[in-house]
């Protein structure tokens, strides 16, 4: 990827981090069952990085929530490519995500944190959320989070933008159901990179990779003379960021949909595409544990949640910041350990 992608590329990748995570379990975890061997060689193509390893971060000054049965998965994407990162670019994780494997209700959760949240960065004041990883990476980003919401995280994993396309053309594409605005949007914008892939239709249908992220990837429509952008609304009625996520949830139930129908060698065939594109802190004993604790749950169904918790925070302009939210921290904290550790 040339490094003239947008940045706002990199934002998908972050959402669908889960996927990827839920790709380690039910992929390897089913093939684990007959190839314990081949499973081994197929983690060793995961990029591992102790020397971010969350367990190093000092934070012995915070009181935070954890449960042996709750396991909490950091799940982060920079706004740049490889070849930017090759030219140490500044990077900022536009969008972040909490997976949850909790064995004890037997559930698989996932939370965005927006990038836009107003929160205090230890060491540098009040920011937005997404500053944290350029200011001082995952361990600065994981502080941040003990700090604002008090939750222990057992690791992380970073993905780059280069593994989106690739994977869903993969799996030969995902179903996707646009209403007449989302459909007038990706016709109308570039959001599609490749134009001939914009001949897009109201309804359900089979989207590519660059359909697809095309899709994730919108938030507005094309601007109006008069500087306004047309809305593009989700069919639950959410627009802007919000419906922005709202899409990149469902594509990510769309891969885990799609991953189900695959056979064994077709399986073998996205790991080698996704697993090299993954750099974690989690060894292969962790990641072969929770594989296994997914299978042993049977279930693939996400349950979702995104904080701020609507009606927990406003929208003001902060100079030198611009828009930003707001929150409750209170309220938000409250909801977040609810969601992740007891519901």
């Amino acid at each position: 990827m040339g490094n003239t992608k947008k940045k706002g590329k990199g934002r998908i990748v972050a959402r669908i981090f889960f996927v990827i995570g839920l790709i380690f379990s039910v992929t390897l975890g089913s093939v684990a069952a007959t190839f314990v061997h081949q499973t081994d060689n197929m983690l060793g193509l995961i990029n591992y990085n102790e020397a971010d390893s969350l367990a190093s971060v000092d934070l012995s000054k915070y009181q935070l929530d954890s449960d042996v049965d709750v396991v909490n998965v950091l799940l982060v994407g920079a706004d740049k490519n490889l070849d930017e990162q090759e030219k140490d670019v500044d990077r900022r994780s536009d969008s972040m995500m909490i997976a949850t494997l909790d064995i004890k209700h037997n559930k698989l959760k996932i939370t965005s944190l927006m990038r836009d949240l107003y929160v205090e960065v230890p060491g540098y004041g009040h920011k937005k959320l997404n500053a944290a990883y350029s200011l001082g990476g995952i361990k600065l980003l994981y502080k941040t989070i003990a700090q604002n919401f008090g939750i222990s995280l057992d690791g992380y994993a970073e993905v780059n933008f280069d593994a989106f396309v690739n994977v869903i053309d993969e799996i030969g594409g995902i179903e996707v159901t646009l209403t007449e605005s989302e459909a007038t949007g990706l016709r109308t914008t570039n959001y599609i990179k490749r134009r001939k892939y914009r001949n897009v239709k109201v309804g359900k249908q089979i989207f590519n990779g660059y359909q697809a992220l095309g899709y994730c990837r919108i938030r507005h429509g094309v601007r109006q003379p008069d500087g306004s952008y047309p809305g593009v609304y989700t069919a639950s009625g959410k627009g802007d960021d919000y419906g922005r996520v709202e899409r990149q949830r469902l594509t990510m139930q769309a891969i885990l949909t799609k991953v189900k129908t695959l056979s064994i060698s077709e399986l073998l065939d996205l790991t080698e595409v996704v697993l090299p594109n993954i750099t974690t802190d989690i060894s292969k004993k962790k990641i072969y544990s929770y594989m296994m604790g997914v299978v042993q749950m049977g279930t693939t169904e996400l349950h979702q949640f995104s904080i701020p918790v609507e009606g927990t925070f406003k929208g003001e302009n902060i100079p030198g910041l611009g828009d930003c939210l707001v929150p409750d921290l209170d309220a938000n904290k409250a909801a977040l350990k609810k969601f992740i550790f007891k519901s």
